[in-house]
């Protein structure tokens, strides 16, 4: 077996597509196998069976966090006893896009929409061309989650983080509309930037100014926290911003970031204590993808950064546009090498 895809019918995108699994296996064929996996629990038992069919391509049938949970599932099916020490490596991943940012395949290059994806790789593998691989670093992430009121370790890998302060309320706003895509990311800004002269001073206070008198202020609300980066304190434990990534990411061609990431074997680290103000100021760097600039702000290269929860707060960071909530303790370092096909789907077999 070449391809072996997975879909979750019960994603935003999916719900209103009953035969979206039967679809996507017509255009695949006889090359491969396409798999619902209605829960996270359900990805690794299919992982594995493409791991013994020997599946060249795993297919993530959505966005960032498709492609997300994959590789979390892949990567711990690997070190199971039945595939642990036998020289079976992660296959080469494909996330088909349809999600609602899409960071990794806009990075990476690839092109079209899931069913144009697929064709287009099918074709390829049936015709025996070669398909263009790009290899990206990943994170290795551990943390410590209260599950129940018990701390438990978990393992996670990713490639972007909104750690907490204004990354990580800037996903609560854009998650909070009915169907998060790139014009959504405008709005939130748009609004924040048009709040800002009333949240953040005394006209906040006014009731009839509605959510004016609050929007930027949620989106500005600091995260309480100690960071350590590459071994370092970082002074205070309020952080109006803490983000990590290990490639650079484009939101929908809106707002670019990380591009320190882009060095082979480090991360980029965006942290610090900028007023509200700052980051503000910094919107026309982010929409050119250039480096965060002003007081109290780091945007450098690193191999790890640690954070730990203060006080009452637990962190809530935003992994791949995935949250993992209730968390005490998560450490971020450079996990394995990706590869992932540059597949340039030039029409869509969607009609």
């Amino acid at each position: 077996m070449e391809i072996g895809v997975i879909t979750n019918p019960n994603s935003r995108k999916n719900r209103n597509k009953p035969d979206r699994a039967e679809r996507l296996q017509r255009i695949v064929g006889t090359m491969g196998e396409v798999h619902k996996t209605e829960s996270v629990e359900s990805i690794k038992p299919v992982l594995r069976d493409f791991l013994r069919k020997r599946a060249h391509y795993w297919v993530a049938d959505g966005g960032d966090g498709a492609l997300h949970w994959m590789l979390r599932m892949g990567m711990e099916v690997l070190q199971e006893d039945e595939f642990a020490g036998k020289s079976v490596t992660l296959p080469v991943t494909l996330p088909t896009k349809g999600g609602t940012i899409d960071f990794v395949a806009n990075n990476v290059g690839i092109v079209g929409d899931a069913e144009g994806i697929l064709t287009t790789l099918r074709s390829s593998v049936e015709r025996g061309v070669m398909i263009e691989e790009t290899e990206v670093d990943s994170m290795v992430i551990d943390g410590i989650q209260l599950v129940d009121g018990v701390e438990t370790p978990f393992r996670t890998y990713g490639f972007a983080s909104a750690a907490g302060g204004v990354g990580q309320r800037f996903y609560s706003k854009y998650y909070a509309h009915a169907d998060p895509n790139p014009r959504t990311i405008v709005k939130v800004v748009a609004n924040t930037v048009m709040s800002a002269p009333i949240a953040l001073s005394a006209l906040s206070r006014v009731p009839a100014l509605g959510s004016l008198g609050t929007y930027a202020r949620e989106v500005f609300e600091p995260t309480r926290c100690s960071i350590l980066l590459d071994g370092q304190r970082l002074p205070g434990e309020q952080f109006t911003g803490v983000h990590i990534a290990s490639m650079s990411i484009n939101l929908g061609n809106v707002l670019r970031f990380f591009g320190k990431a882009d060095e082979l074997g480090k991360m980029n680290a965006i942290v610090g204590t900028p007023s509200p103000w700052t980051i503000l100021k910094n919107i026309p760097r982010m929409a050119r993808g250039g480096e965060m600039k002003g007081r109290n702000i780091l945007d450098r290269p690193c191999r790890e950064m640690v954070l730990e929860s203060v006080g009452d707060e637990l962190l809530a960071p935003v992994i791949d546009g995935e949250y993992y909530r209730n968390v005490t303790r998560i450490a971020f370092r450079i996990g394995p090498r990706v590869r992932i096909p540059k597949v340039i789907a030039l029409k869509s077999a969607a009609a």
